[in-house]
């Protein structure tokens, strides 16, 4: 079964690259690229995803109460924040807030589809 991709970040070559990046994977499937986090719940909710790739400070988004919402509407989703910088009192808030993780930006390319197949493996809610 394929896991089911939702990436919100608002720099258009980075949403572009990371579909090129999975769409080499036939383990992925991307349901959703967003380049804003307005109605970022809604959104989710109707493409119903395994998996989200959220960009850390996208206009538009609270991301702590976002990702409370979104784990309480979906409380077995996975979520990745994805940053360039690795402030780990924002990182701490916000996996806190219950994202799953995350990975930098620069290391996207050596670390996401790993990373995503071990969130599926080790169930990690």
């Amino acid at each position: 079964m394929r896991t089911r991709i939702a990436i919100f970040d608002d720099n258009k070559n980075v949403r572009n690259s990371i579909i090129l990046l999975l769409s080499t994977d036939p383990a992925f499937e991307v349901v959703g690229s967003y380049g804003t986090g307005l109605h970022c719940v809604e959104k989710v909710l109707q493409s119903q995803p395994d998996v989200i790739l959220m960009d850390i400070e996208m206009p538009g988004i609270d991301e702590i109460a976002t990702i409370k919402q979104l784990k309480k509407e979906m409380p077995e989703i996975h979520i990745l924040i994805q940053t360039v910088f690795e402030d780990e009192e924002r990182i701490l808030e916000l996996v806190g807030a219950g994202a799953s993780g995350y990975i930098l930006k620069s290391s996207l390319n050596q670390s996401l589809r790993s990373l995503i197949l071990d969130l599926k493996i080790k169930g990690h809610p």
